[in-house]
């Protein structure tokens, strides 16, 4: 009797310990998605913002937190010497990403990178040109 509780008690942690992780598998950059108004460059906004969400290697979307620092985004200006663009990059905690940036000064052309472990995330770079 004592041997099936243990049984059921380890698989009912099992099962729990699963949910909480969310069952996800190892993240993808091919398979992950980058979207939104802050991908283009006619959208003009004071703070301007787009998502990120972790996709893993079977093209299931992550359901937690993949980690907070687990993408990085760089924005530059190809044809500047320095850029002045402030960047924020907000777990959802849902396995999505909000990422917000604000540009100090006018450019012509934005670079923007989404990087996973040094690999580019889904269409990255993405090349904003001013019309």
């Amino acid at each position: 009797m004592f041997s099936i509780v243990q049984r059921c008690c380890f698989f009912l942690g099992t099962v729990a310990a699963l949910a909480e992780a969310g069952g996800e598998g190892q993240l993808s950059p091919e398979k992950s998605e980058v979207w939104g108004p802050g991908l283009k460059a006619d959208v003009v906004l004071p703070a301007r913002y787009f998502y990120i969400q972790a996709v893993d290697a079977a093209g299931r979307r992550f359901t937690s937190s993949p980690g907070e620092k687990v993408f990085q985004v760089k924005i530059s200006a190809p044809d500047e010497q320095f850029t002045r663009v402030g960047v924020q990059v907000l777990d959802r905690k849902d396995g999505s990403f909000i990422v917000r940036y604000r540009m100090y000064a006018s450019y012509k052309n934005l670079k923007v990178e989404v990087k996973f472990q040094g690999q580019h995330v889904a269409n990255s770079p993405y090349i904003l040109r001013a019309l």
